[in-house]
């Protein structure tokens, strides 16, 4: 099973880059999350990804997944525009703007935890 986290904005994919070396600190995300990289077609240079792809295999990894990220929110943005699909195909967009870091574990929780 795996999770999808997806960010938007200007920043998105080096901040992409910033939140996968946040869960690789996280003894049950450790080599867990790689970044998705979109298909390229011959006439195209390169997209920028935009996706962190996060397996969820073992029991409780969706608690830690949206405790981690709710605080990577927290220290790293002042806002923040998420998307993020669980296991089972559900997703929950999120516009954080100062929100207070246990709400946002709250709602990535229920969208994580199976």
């Amino acid at each position: 099973m795996q999770a999808r986290i997806r960010l938007t904005g200007d920043r998105a994919p080096a901040e992409l880059v910033e939140l996968d070396g946040w869960l690789s600190r996280e003894d049950e995300l450790r080599g867990q999350a790689a970044i998705e990289k979109p298909e390229t077609q011959p006439e195209q240079m390169g997209g920028l990804a935009d996706i962190l792809i996060v397996a969820l295999g073992a029991q409780g990894a969706g608690a830690v997944l949206a405790a981690s990220v709710a605080v990577w929110i927290r220290h790293r943005r002042p806002s923040a525009d998420i998307e993020v699909t669980g296991p089972d195909g559900r997703s929950v967009k999120i516009s954080v703007r100062d929100a207070p870091a246990l709400d946002v574990e709250a709602v990535l929780r229920h969208v994580l935890e199976q």
